[in-house]
C-alpha cells in the first residue's frame, strides 16, 4: 500500500492508502497551531488595544524615534498615543469654544444686527489692543 503524500490530509482519494503516524501527528500539529492562532471571541471582547500599521513621513518617523531614544517615551506606540490624546483635547476645546462662545455670539448678532462692527472698527480695535499689550511690557 502507498502512503498519502500530503501530510495535511487525513485521508486520500484512495481509501486503502495508509497514513503514517508521523504524518498524522504533523498534520494535527499544523491544524492545531492554525486554530490556536485565531483569537477566540472572548479574547476579542476583552482586548483593549488594536494593533495598527501606519505610514509616517520620514521627518515625523524620525521625531517619534527621537522621542523614544531621548527617553521621553518607552515606545513608538506611546508617542503616537500621546499625540492622539493631544489631538482629542484640542478637538474638545474647539467644540467647547464653538458651543460656549461662537454660537451664542452668532445668535446674539442675529438677534441684534446693529451690534455688528464693521471691518474697519475691528481693525482699529485690534490695533488698540496690540498697542496696549505692547505698552504693558516692562
Amino acid at each position: 500500500m502507498e502512503t498519502c503524500q500530503n501530510p495535511c490530509l487525513f485521508w486520500c482519494e484512495d481509501e486503502t492508502s495508509d497514513i503514517s503516524v508521523d504524518q498524522l501527528l504533523l498534520a494535527s500539529r499544523q491544524w492545531s497551531s492554525r486554530i490556536e492562532s485565531y483569537p477566540s471571541s472572548a479574547d476579542i471582547q476583552m482586548r483593549s488595544t488594536q494593533q495598527m500599521s501606519i505610514t509616517l513621513p520620514i521627518e515625523m518617523a524620525a521625531m517619534v524615534k527621537a522621542k523614544v531614544a531621548a527617553g521621553d517615551y518607552a515606545s513608538e506606540s506611546e508617542v503616537i498615543r500621546d499625540g492622539l490624546r493631544v489631538l482629542l483635547a484640542r478637538d474638545r476645546a474647539m467644540e467647547a469654544w464653538l458651543r460656549d462662545e461662537v454660537i451664542p455670539a452668532a445668535a446674539a448678532l442675529e438677534a441684534n444686527p446693529g451690534r455688528a462692527l464693521s471691518a474697519e472698527q475691528v481693525r482699529e480695535h485690534m490695533k488698540a489692543k496690540r498697542q496696549r499689550k505692547g505698552s504693558d511690557k516692562p
